[in-house]
């Protein structure tokens, strides 16, 4: 569909142009010199933005890394939380019985 687009536009403006650049001179249609502006201008902004897309990529890949890892330790520890709130119980349970058993005991 772009490519349709892009051949439209350069039919449509073919008048021919002079370009000079530095020592350099070429004439082109003005539709060519356009579309070839924008597709080196596309080109060098795709240059500029990859590095940065992906350093973030990589930042993304470490925090899920990382965020994993946590999760991880989280869990570790939940399953400790409950050992220790079970054996508080099972403490708590045998000093009733034993409070219990010696008040009756002293009666």
């Amino acid at each position: 569909m772009i490519a349709a687009v892009a051949v439209l536009f350069a039919v449509q403006n073919n008048t021919m142009t002079s370009v000079h650049f530095f020592s350099w001179t070429f004439a082109q249609s003005q539709g060519v010199i356009l579309l070839g502006g924008f597709v080196a201008g596309f080109i060098a902004s795709m240059l500029i933005y990859l590095p940065t897309h992906i350093r973030n990529k990589l930042k993304i890949r470490r925090h899920e890394r990382r965020l994993s890892d946590l999760e991880g330790q989280l869990n570790e520890e939940r399953g400790k939380r409950e050992y220790i709130e079970k054996e508080h119980a099972a403490a708590l349970r045998i000093q009733k019985n034993n409070g219990v058993t010696g008040s009756k005991a002293e009666s």
